[in-house]
């Protein structure tokens, strides 16, 4: 009965991710105009004799957070003019931060080679996303150079001091709990979820990561943390470690139990009173998915809470939103995963066995 909750829940959020992007595991469900007139072409001169590179197939295995992120680089006598980035799957509200850094236009005036070999930083609080951009741009640089590309940027993320930290992080909530129950580790955990998962890497689940990766497919290599953290949050329930994402890795329920342990002082509620919140996250849900089934409401992905520790690009109201929950949480014990988080109640559905 577990495997096929879990099933169901699989199905409503592919739903989901069909409505809002037509694909499926990166598959075009429609049709799309491309420069050829219906194939991807890697090359072409405009009308305006620019050359214009694309980095749709020569990419291709290098994703952002929600998956490839198509480029169209213009040349002219050689030099970078611009470069365009075509739709893709990032959060328009987080990807905004990669556009306002300058990132973009980090290699206008450059030859190919001098951008192959320009060493530019990934942007702070967008860390996958611009790195996606950068490797992107290098490998279509390559392509007119040599007229191949080099495999290794696919690896270099591997070199990145953040993904061994991040993924030292996660391997002690997946496994110590497990064998070792401490107190006192319990707390260091749960600091180091809040601020390297929450506030330096960004990595979590959420309702938006998960359409994404239902839509584009997941590319294991390269999202190699929220891959484990899936497999925290889905699989691990079906060996009998219920809710182990929500209580030992996610940022979110991290913070608000942390503050929890600042603040001693806590509001008894009545059942009568649990129960009533209780159902009012259950129905919330079922609005959320109701309303996405419908085709409409999308920018719902991009609001629950998690979104509050990338401050950089998160909305006003959001942060107050999100800083509320925070203080309320010091009197009520963690009232957003409680009573509100969308992505705990899936979590919790798809656990069920009865």
């Amino acid at each position: 009965m577990q495997v096929i909750q879990l099933a169901t829940c699989f199905l409503l959020i592919l739903a989901i991710a069909i409505n809002k992007n037509h694909k499926i595991f990166g598959s075009d469900l429609k049709k799309t105009e491309l420069p050829d007139g219906g194939n991807a072409v890697d090359e072409w001169i405009t009308a305006d004799g620019y050359q214009v590179v694309s980095t749709q197939n020569i990419a291709k295995d290098i994703w952002g957070f929600g998956g490839n992120i198509p480029l169209h680089i213009y040349l002219k006598e050689n030099k970078i003019e611009r470069i365009e980035v075509q739709e893709h799957s990032e959060s328009a509200d987080f990807f905004s931060t990669v556009e306002k850094s300058g990132l973009i236009e980090a290699w206008n005036g450059l030859s190919p080679q001098e951008a192959i070999d320009k060493k530019v930083d990934a942007v702070s609080g967008a860390t996958m996303s611009s790195t996606a951009v950068i490797q992107s741009v290098k490998k279509a640089m390559e392509y007119i150079e040599n007229g191949n590309v080099s495999s290794k940027s696919k690896f270099e993320f591997l070199k990145s001091l953040t993904l061994w930290c991040t993924l030292l992080v996660v391997a002690s909530g997946l496994i110590v709990p497990i064998y070792y129950k401490n107190k006192n580790f319990r707390i260091i955990q749960l600091i180091l979820n809040v601020t390297i998962l929450g506030f330096w890497t960004g990595n979590f689940i959420s309702l938006s990561l998960l359409v994404n990766y239902l839509s584009n497919g997941v590319n294991v290599a390269t999202a190699i943390i929220p891959f484990l953290l899936l497999i925290a949050a889905f699989i691990y329930p079906l060996f009998g470690k219920t809710n182990h994402y929500c209580l030992w890795l996610c940022p979110m329920g991290s913070c608000q139990e942390l503050m929890g342990k600042i603040i001693p002082y806590k509001i008894k509620m009545k059942p009568q009173t649990v129960q009533t919140l209780t159902e009012f996250r259950e129905w919330l849900w079922i609005v959320i998915m109701m309303v996405m089934w419908l085709e409409v409401g999308f920018e719902l992905l991009d609001y629950e809470l998690f979104s509050a520790f990338l401050f950089q690009q998160a909305s006003v109201p959001l942060l107050i939103v999100a800083g509320l929950t925070l203080l309320l949480s010091g009197i009520v014990q963690r009232p957003y995963c409680r009573f509100v988080c969308p992505t705990g109640s899936l979590i919790k559905y798809s656990q069920q066995s009865k």
